[in-house]
Protein backbone atom coordinates (compact mmCIF):
# COMPACT_ATOMS: atom_id res chain seq x y z
CA UNK A 1 0.00 0.00 0.00
CA UNK A 2 0.92 3.27 -1.22
CA UNK A 3 2.68 5.61 2.27
CA UNK A 4 1.01 9.05 2.42
CA UNK A 5 3.04 11.56 3.87
CA UNK A 6 0.91 14.67 5.55
CA UNK A 7 2.51 18.05 6.31
CA UNK A 8 0.72 20.10 8.88
CA UNK A 9 0.85 23.37 7.45
CA UNK A 10 0.30 26.28 10.34
CA UNK A 11 -0.89 28.73 7.12
CA UNK A 12 -1.54 32.35 9.16
CA UNK A 13 -3.43 33.04 5.98
CA UNK A 14 -6.70 30.72 7.12
CA UNK A 15 -5.61 31.11 11.21
CA UNK A 16 -2.89 31.12 13.10
CA UNK A 17 -4.54 28.31 15.47
CA UNK A 18 -5.86 26.41 12.87
CA UNK A 19 -3.23 24.51 10.97
CA UNK A 20 -4.14 22.87 7.63
CA UNK A 21 -3.24 19.32 7.23
CA UNK A 22 -2.41 18.25 3.31
CA UNK A 23 -0.51 15.49 1.56
CA UNK A 24 2.87 16.34 0.20
CA UNK A 25 1.08 15.49 -3.79
CA UNK A 26 -1.93 17.72 -3.40
CA UNK A 27 0.16 20.83 -1.79
CA UNK A 28 2.71 20.33 -4.96
CA UNK A 29 1.44 21.35 -8.15
CA UNK A 30 4.10 20.34 -10.27
CA UNK A 31 5.86 23.19 -12.02
CA UNK A 32 7.26 26.57 -10.35
CA UNK A 33 5.33 29.75 -10.10
CA UNK A 34 6.49 32.93 -11.11
CA UNK A 35 4.43 35.88 -9.47
CA UNK A 36 4.26 39.67 -10.88
CA UNK A 37 2.75 42.46 -9.67
CA UNK A 38 3.32 45.65 -10.95
CA UNK A 39 2.10 47.91 -7.61
CA UNK A 40 1.68 51.64 -8.05
CA UNK A 41 1.69 54.10 -4.79
CA UNK A 42 -1.65 55.54 -5.04
CA UNK A 43 -1.98 58.27 -1.92
CA UNK A 44 -4.63 57.68 -0.38
CA UNK A 45 -5.36 60.14 2.53
CA UNK A 46 -8.63 59.54 4.24
CA UNK A 47 -9.94 62.29 5.92
CA UNK A 48 -12.96 60.81 7.97
CA UNK A 49 -11.16 60.46 11.21
CA UNK A 50 -10.40 64.33 11.18
CA UNK A 51 -14.22 65.41 9.94
CA UNK A 52 -15.82 62.86 11.98
CA UNK A 53 -13.88 61.47 15.04
CA UNK A 54 -15.38 57.80 15.89
CA UNK A 55 -18.02 57.46 18.85
CA UNK A 56 -19.28 54.18 19.82
CA UNK A 57 -22.61 53.38 20.34
CA UNK A 58 -24.71 50.64 21.83
CA UNK A 59 -28.02 51.31 19.92
CA UNK A 60 -28.07 50.80 15.76
CA UNK A 61 -31.27 53.72 15.55
CA UNK A 62 -29.86 57.03 17.11
CA UNK A 63 -31.93 60.21 17.71
CA UNK A 64 -29.15 62.63 17.19
CA UNK A 65 -30.47 65.96 18.76
CA UNK A 66 -28.52 69.04 17.82
CA UNK A 67 -29.33 73.01 18.69
CA UNK A 68 -30.87 74.88 15.87
CA UNK A 69 -29.95 78.28 17.67
CA UNK A 70 -27.82 81.01 15.67
CA UNK A 71 -24.55 81.40 17.39
CA UNK A 72 -24.44 84.81 17.64
CA UNK A 73 -25.60 86.15 20.75
CA UNK A 74 -28.70 87.75 22.00
CA UNK A 75 -28.51 91.03 23.58
CA UNK A 76 -30.58 91.74 26.81
CA UNK A 77 -33.10 94.72 27.16
CA UNK A 78 -31.31 98.21 29.38
CA UNK A 79 -34.37 98.52 31.86
CA UNK A 80 -35.20 100.70 34.16
CA UNK A 81 -34.96 100.06 38.20
CA UNK A 82 -38.40 97.85 39.26
CA UNK A 83 -39.13 96.94 35.62
CA UNK A 84 -39.85 93.36 35.06
CA UNK A 85 -37.44 91.02 33.46
CA UNK A 86 -38.47 90.50 29.66
CA UNK A 87 -38.19 86.66 28.65
CA UNK A 88 -36.37 85.36 25.30
CA UNK A 89 -37.77 82.87 23.28
CA UNK A 90 -35.77 79.60 23.44
CA UNK A 91 -34.95 78.76 19.50
CA UNK A 92 -35.62 75.30 19.08
CA UNK A 93 -34.04 71.70 19.06
CA UNK A 94 -33.74 70.10 16.02
CA UNK A 95 -33.16 65.83 15.36
CA UNK A 96 -32.26 63.49 13.08
CA UNK A 97 -33.06 60.10 13.47
CA UNK A 98 -30.10 57.59 12.29
CA UNK A 99 -30.05 53.67 10.88
CA UNK A 100 -26.95 52.73 11.17
CA UNK A 101 -26.20 50.13 8.09
CA UNK A 102 -24.38 47.39 7.75
CA UNK A 103 -20.79 47.93 5.67
CA UNK A 104 -19.90 44.38 4.66
CA UNK A 105 -17.42 43.09 1.89
CA UNK A 106 -15.80 39.32 1.38
CA UNK A 107 -14.13 37.44 -0.62
CA UNK A 108 -13.26 33.57 -1.48
CA UNK A 109 -10.94 30.95 -2.67
CA UNK A 110 -11.65 28.28 -4.62
CA UNK A 111 -9.75 25.11 -4.59
CA UNK A 112 -7.27 26.28 -6.80
CA UNK A 113 -6.25 29.49 -4.40
CA UNK A 114 -6.43 27.41 -1.33
CA UNK A 115 -3.77 25.00 -3.36
CA UNK A 116 -1.61 28.22 -4.26
CA UNK A 117 -1.98 29.33 -0.87
CA UNK A 118 -0.36 26.13 1.15
CA UNK A 119 1.76 25.79 -1.90
CA UNK A 120 3.19 29.46 -0.50
CA UNK A 121 3.02 28.07 2.85
CA UNK A 122 5.77 26.05 2.49
CA UNK A 123 7.06 27.59 -0.49
CA UNK A 124 7.28 24.60 -2.69
CA UNK A 125 8.12 25.66 -6.17
CA UNK A 126 8.30 29.43 -4.91
CA UNK A 127 10.85 31.95 -4.03
CA UNK A 128 10.80 33.17 -0.68
CA UNK A 129 10.09 36.50 -1.72
CA UNK A 130 7.48 35.22 -4.09
CA UNK A 131 5.69 33.30 -1.59
CA UNK A 132 5.59 36.30 0.58
CA UNK A 133 3.94 38.69 -2.22
CA UNK A 134 1.51 35.94 -2.99
CA UNK A 135 0.29 35.52 0.99
CA UNK A 136 0.32 39.59 2.12
CA UNK A 137 -0.96 41.30 -1.49
CA UNK A 138 -2.67 38.27 -3.15
CA UNK A 139 -4.43 36.19 -0.87
CA UNK A 140 -4.58 38.19 1.92
CA UNK A 141 -8.34 37.86 2.17
CA UNK A 142 -8.65 38.99 5.98
CA UNK A 143 -7.33 42.55 5.16
CA UNK A 144 -9.27 43.10 1.94
CA UNK A 145 -12.00 42.96 3.47
CA UNK A 146 -11.16 45.75 5.88
CA UNK A 147 -9.52 47.53 3.15
CA UNK A 148 -13.13 47.49 1.59
CA UNK A 149 -15.15 48.60 4.45
CA UNK A 150 -12.89 51.81 4.74
CA UNK A 151 -13.03 52.83 1.66
CA UNK A 152 -16.94 52.42 1.65
CA UNK A 153 -16.91 54.50 5.09
CA UNK A 154 -14.49 57.48 3.32
CA UNK A 155 -16.93 57.18 0.42
CA UNK A 156 -19.77 57.88 3.02
CA UNK A 157 -17.73 60.63 4.77
CA UNK A 158 -17.03 62.72 1.77
CA UNK A 159 -20.28 61.88 0.14
CA UNK A 160 -21.83 63.81 2.97
CA UNK A 161 -19.57 67.14 3.59
CA UNK A 162 -19.52 67.55 -0.57
CA UNK A 163 -23.47 67.22 -1.00
CA UNK A 164 -24.68 67.17 1.94
CA UNK A 165 -26.54 63.70 1.50
CA UNK A 166 -25.34 60.44 0.61
CA UNK A 167 -27.37 58.36 -1.55
CA UNK A 168 -26.86 54.67 -2.13
CA UNK A 169 -28.24 52.07 -4.67
CA UNK A 170 -27.00 48.89 -5.18
CA UNK A 171 -28.96 45.53 -5.71
CA UNK A 172 -31.35 45.35 -3.02
CA UNK A 173 -29.80 47.97 -1.01
CA UNK A 174 -31.29 51.60 -1.33
CA UNK A 175 -29.92 54.25 1.41
CA UNK A 176 -31.02 58.41 1.17
CA UNK A 177 -29.53 60.25 3.47
CA UNK A 178 -30.25 64.22 3.18
CA UNK A 179 -28.66 66.85 5.78
CA UNK A 180 -30.47 69.90 4.05
CA UNK A 181 -28.10 71.94 2.92
CA UNK A 182 -29.29 75.81 2.28
CA UNK A 183 -29.31 76.86 -1.35
CA UNK A 184 -26.27 79.40 -0.14
CA UNK A 185 -24.38 76.26 0.76
CA UNK A 186 -24.40 75.12 -2.82
CA UNK A 187 -23.50 77.44 -5.07
CA UNK A 188 -22.88 76.29 -8.65
CA UNK A 189 -21.23 79.05 -11.03
CA UNK A 190 -22.18 79.57 -14.64
CA UNK A 191 -20.53 80.22 -17.79
CA UNK A 192 -17.78 83.20 -17.23
CA UNK A 193 -18.10 82.61 -13.53
CA UNK A 194 -16.48 78.78 -13.74
CA UNK A 195 -13.28 78.63 -12.75
CA UNK A 196 -12.26 77.25 -15.98
CA UNK A 197 -12.53 80.54 -17.79
CA UNK A 198 -9.23 81.83 -16.64
CA UNK A 199 -9.43 85.54 -17.79
CA UNK A 200 -12.84 86.20 -17.20
CA UNK A 201 -13.42 84.20 -13.53
CA UNK A 202 -12.80 85.74 -10.14
CA UNK A 203 -12.41 82.79 -7.38
CA UNK A 204 -11.53 85.01 -4.88
CA UNK A 205 -14.41 87.16 -5.10
CA UNK A 206 -16.53 84.10 -5.05
CA UNK A 207 -14.91 82.56 -1.97
CA UNK A 208 -15.01 85.91 0.23
CA UNK A 209 -18.33 85.95 -0.80
CA UNK A 210 -19.44 82.23 0.90
CA UNK A 211 -17.07 82.90 3.57
CA UNK A 212 -19.02 86.30 4.24
CA UNK A 213 -22.28 84.87 3.92
CA UNK A 214 -21.62 82.24 6.69
CA UNK A 215 -19.62 84.55 8.57
CA UNK A 216 -23.13 86.42 9.04
CA UNK A 217 -24.67 83.39 10.85
CA UNK A 218 -22.11 83.14 12.95
CA UNK A 219 -19.87 80.30 11.65
CA UNK A 220 -16.29 81.25 10.89
CA UNK A 221 -15.14 79.09 7.83
CA UNK A 222 -11.28 78.36 8.59
CA UNK A 223 -10.34 75.38 6.10
CA UNK A 224 -10.85 74.94 2.21
CA UNK A 225 -10.51 71.37 0.61
CA UNK A 226 -10.51 70.65 -3.41
CA UNK A 227 -9.47 68.88 -6.01
CA UNK A 228 -6.01 68.77 -7.76
CA UNK A 229 -7.32 70.10 -10.70
CA UNK A 230 -9.37 72.73 -9.30
CA UNK A 231 -6.10 73.92 -7.90
CA UNK A 232 -4.62 73.80 -11.56
CA UNK A 233 -7.42 76.09 -12.72
CA UNK A 234 -6.50 78.41 -9.67
CA UNK A 235 -3.24 78.60 -10.07
CA UNK A 236 -3.72 79.61 -13.93
CA UNK A 237 -6.53 81.99 -13.06
CA UNK A 238 -5.42 85.55 -13.87
CA UNK A 239 -7.19 87.78 -11.69
CA UNK A 240 -5.59 86.26 -8.71
CA UNK A 241 -2.11 86.17 -10.94
CA UNK A 242 -2.30 90.04 -10.87
CA UNK A 243 -3.43 89.95 -7.07
CA UNK A 244 0.21 88.57 -6.42
CA UNK A 245 2.20 90.23 -8.82
CA UNK A 246 0.54 92.88 -9.53
CA UNK A 247 -0.45 94.81 -12.96
CA UNK A 248 1.26 98.48 -13.39
CA UNK A 249 1.10 98.70 -16.74
CA UNK A 250 -2.66 97.96 -17.06
CA UNK A 251 -1.82 95.23 -19.77
CA UNK A 252 -0.25 92.35 -17.38
CA UNK A 253 0.12 88.73 -18.46
CA UNK A 254 1.86 87.35 -15.36
CA UNK A 255 3.20 83.68 -14.90
CA UNK A 256 1.08 81.04 -13.68
CA UNK A 257 1.30 80.70 -9.97
CA UNK A 258 2.64 78.24 -7.52
CA UNK A 259 1.55 76.72 -4.71
CA UNK A 260 3.14 78.69 -2.27
CA UNK A 261 2.53 81.86 -4.41
CA UNK A 262 -1.53 80.95 -4.19
CA UNK A 263 -1.56 80.45 -0.89
CA UNK A 264 0.48 83.52 -0.03
CA UNK A 265 -2.19 85.54 -1.41
CA UNK A 266 -5.20 83.49 0.05
CA UNK A 267 -2.78 84.11 3.45
CA UNK A 268 -3.09 87.68 3.09
CA UNK A 269 -6.84 88.00 2.19
CA UNK A 270 -7.44 86.32 5.18
CA UNK A 271 -9.03 83.47 3.15
CA UNK A 272 -8.43 79.56 4.20
CA UNK A 273 -5.11 77.83 3.23
CA UNK A 274 -6.16 75.24 0.14
CA UNK A 275 -5.78 71.43 1.11
CA UNK A 276 -5.88 69.08 -1.84
CA UNK A 277 -7.38 65.19 -1.81
CA UNK A 278 -7.68 63.23 -4.54
CA UNK A 279 -8.61 60.24 -3.03
CA UNK A 280 -9.83 57.17 -6.05
CA UNK A 281 -11.52 54.18 -5.11
CA UNK A 282 -13.00 51.01 -7.14
CA UNK A 283 -16.46 49.39 -6.94
CA UNK A 284 -17.12 45.99 -8.45
CA UNK A 285 -19.45 45.95 -11.84
CA UNK A 286 -21.83 43.48 -11.54
CA UNK A 287 -21.23 42.47 -14.95
CA UNK A 288 -18.68 40.52 -16.66
CA UNK A 289 -16.78 41.86 -19.73
CA UNK A 290 -15.90 39.61 -22.59
CA UNK A 291 -16.06 36.82 -19.33
CA UNK A 292 -14.28 38.97 -16.95
CA UNK A 293 -14.27 40.88 -14.18
CA UNK A 294 -14.26 44.67 -14.73
CA UNK A 295 -14.19 47.72 -12.29
CA UNK A 296 -15.04 51.18 -12.17
CA UNK A 297 -12.66 54.04 -10.83
CA UNK A 298 -14.54 56.62 -8.56
CA UNK A 299 -13.81 59.43 -6.52
CA UNK A 300 -14.49 59.90 -2.72
CA UNK A 301 -16.04 63.70 -3.89
CA UNK A 302 -16.48 64.95 -7.98
CA UNK A 303 -13.14 66.78 -8.96
CA UNK A 304 -15.45 69.72 -9.52
CA UNK A 305 -15.95 70.99 -5.71
CA UNK A 306 -14.64 73.40 -3.78
CA UNK A 307 -15.44 72.74 -0.34
CA UNK A 308 -14.76 75.38 2.49
CA UNK A 309 -14.98 74.30 6.53
CA UNK A 310 -15.12 75.12 9.95
CA UNK A 311 -12.45 74.55 12.00
CA UNK A 312 -12.85 71.06 14.36
CA UNK A 313 -15.02 67.92 13.52
CA UNK A 314 -18.26 68.22 11.42
CA UNK A 315 -19.44 65.65 14.38
CA UNK A 316 -18.76 62.05 14.81
CA UNK A 317 -18.64 58.76 12.88
CA UNK A 318 -20.78 56.28 14.85
CA UNK A 319 -20.29 52.87 15.34
CA UNK A 320 -20.99 49.74 17.17
CA UNK A 321 -20.31 46.13 17.69
CA UNK A 322 -21.40 43.71 15.04
CA UNK A 323 -23.81 40.65 15.75
CA UNK A 324 -21.13 38.53 14.52
CA UNK A 325 -18.50 39.99 17.14
CA UNK A 326 -21.32 38.95 19.90
CA UNK A 327 -22.05 35.46 18.77
CA UNK A 328 -18.67 33.61 20.60
CA UNK A 329 -18.83 30.84 18.18
CA UNK A 330 -17.99 33.18 15.37
CA UNK A 331 -13.98 34.08 15.91
CA UNK A 332 -12.11 37.09 14.21
CA UNK A 333 -9.23 36.00 11.99
CA UNK A 334 -9.09 40.22 12.21
CA UNK A 335 -10.26 43.05 13.59
CA UNK A 336 -9.92 47.40 12.60
CA UNK A 337 -10.92 50.30 13.92
CA UNK A 338 -14.57 51.19 14.51
CA UNK A 339 -15.79 47.76 15.41
CA UNK A 340 -14.63 46.02 11.88
CA UNK A 341 -15.15 42.35 12.51
CA UNK A 342 -13.70 39.76 10.18
CA UNK A 343 -14.34 36.01 10.35
CA UNK A 344 -13.74 32.90 8.18
CA UNK A 345 -15.48 29.95 7.07
CA UNK A 346 -14.40 26.69 5.34
CA UNK A 347 -16.49 24.27 3.13
CA UNK A 348 -15.14 21.20 2.56
CA UNK A 349 -17.24 20.40 -0.75
CA UNK A 350 -16.46 21.79 -2.95
CA UNK A 351 -13.65 23.16 -1.23
CA UNK A 352 -13.55 26.50 -0.21
CA UNK A 353 -12.60 29.27 2.00
CA UNK A 354 -14.85 32.64 2.31
CA UNK A 355 -13.60 35.19 4.45
CA UNK A 356 -16.04 37.78 5.21
CA UNK A 357 -15.96 41.94 7.23
CA UNK A 358 -18.79 43.19 8.50
CA UNK A 359 -19.04 46.37 10.40
CA UNK A 360 -21.82 48.84 11.58
CA UNK A 361 -21.19 52.38 10.42
CA UNK A 362 -22.65 55.73 9.84
CA UNK A 363 -21.76 59.53 10.27
CA UNK A 364 -23.99 62.01 12.68
CA UNK A 365 -22.82 65.22 10.69
CA UNK A 366 -23.99 68.06 13.42
CA UNK A 367 -22.37 70.74 11.99
CA UNK A 368 -24.02 70.38 8.41
CA UNK A 369 -25.33 74.15 8.10
CA UNK A 370 -21.64 74.87 8.61
CA UNK A 371 -19.82 73.91 4.94
CA UNK A 372 -19.76 75.22 2.09
CA UNK A 373 -19.74 73.31 -1.04
CA UNK A 374 -19.35 74.87 -4.46
CA UNK A 375 -19.36 73.12 -8.18
CA UNK A 376 -16.91 75.82 -9.53
CA UNK A 377 -16.61 74.27 -13.09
Amino acid sequence: MEKKYRLKMNLQLFAAEDPVNMTLEQALMGSDLLVYSRNLTINNEYLNPLLFPPKETSELTIDVIRSSAGRLPVMAQIAELGTEVEYGSREGLSGTRIEIPKIQRGRYMDERLVRLALQASSSFGLRPQEANQLRNEQLNDAQYAVDSINARKEWIAMQAVSNGAVTYNEGNVKIAVDWGYETAQKPVLTSTDRWSDYDNSTPITDIQGWVEERALKGIKLARSLTSRKILSHLLQNKSIRLQYFGNPSGSAQPPQLNRAQLNAVFDSLGLPQIAINDTQLRTEDKALTNGKVTYTTTRTFADSKFMLLPEGPLGNYLWAKTTEEMLAEIEAVQTGDMGIYVFRDVTKNPIRVRTAGVALSFPAFAWADSVVSATVI
